[in-house]
């Protein structure tokens, strides 16, 4: 997929969407516009991604092959809506609006449209990438697929079981963000400086990752680690006592209605 990009609403999770791709040499700056409502963000924005910038989302959509939805979900509708007599006829549209459904989107603009998830870590080419299709986007979504390849995993859901995708890793990355602080604050409150503790945590989880990438069953790859009434035994015991799959289950499934209840 190649052309121009106009990415409207460029927040944290949009902003950090494009600069992967341009770091990874996906798509060049020049060919991005993005826009903000604050002219102290347009600025920030041009600053660190070196894009156009515009507070105007119609202008910056017109004649765009590639169009980005990142505002928020309460106006993913609206904004479609402003920009749809600028688009082109075969541009493409990608929504990362949270629990905005394609069917709503399509009532205002009957182009391609593709539901998309990512996740933060895309800023560092190590993206998630959930992708849902609306009706007849389905060679547009496989276009979309390529080029958010070169910075992440792609994996395409059908939309009735994107929120649920969600709760998986487009708010992933909170989680594990989560348990790593868990785990630095323990080690401080047991003694280690907090500077070794979060070495030692972010190193910990890093090649636990690897490990499982792999493809080994997480249960196989904890099983060797954990030894008949040794440590480990014992701090995954503490883990179980405390519910730690129910909270996970209520938590994802908490994320999933959210976002669903969304737009």
């Amino acid at each position: 997929m190649s052309g121009k990009i106009a990415v409207l609403g460029c927040g944290t999770m949009a902003g950090a969407l494009i600069g992967g791709l341009i770091d990874a040499g996906a798509i060049q700056a020049e060919d991005v516009v993005a826009t903000a409502r604050a002219a102290s963000h347009r600025d920030e924005i041009a600053k660190t991604l070196g894009v156009t910038t515009s507070g105007d989302n119609t202008a910056a959509a017109r004649d765009a092959d590639l169009v980005i939805l990142g505002v928020k979900p309460y106006a993913a509708v609206e904004v479609l809506k402003e920009i749809s007599g600028a688009l082109k006829v075969d541009a493409t549209v990608i929504s990362i609006a949270a629990g905005v459904t394609t069917e709503k989107l399509l009532r205002v603009w009957q182009g391609q449209i593709v539901r998309v998830m990512p996740n933060t870590p895309v800023r560092v080419g190590r993206g998630a990438f959930i992708v849902s299709p609306a009706p007849g986007a389905e060679d547009a979504a496989r276009e979309v697929g390529d080029l958010l390849g070169s910075v992440g995993v792609v994996v395409t859901v059908p939309e009735k079981l994107h929120d649920a995708a969600t709760a998986v890793s487009g708010s992933g990355p909170a989680y594990v963000f989560l348990v790593a602080e868990a785990m630095i604050d323990a080690a401080v409150a047991m003694g280690l400086p907090r500077d070794q503790a979060s070495q030692l945590t972010v190193a910990t989880l890093a090649g636990s990752a690897e490990l499982l990438a792999g493809g080994e069953h997480p249960a196989v790859l904890r099983s060797k680690v954990t030894s008949p009434g040794g440590t480990t035994a014992a701090a995954v015991a503490a883990l179980e006592a405390g519910g730690v799959r129910s909270t996970f289950a209520n938590a994802m499934t908490a994320c999933r209605d959210r976002a669903a209840g969304l737009s």
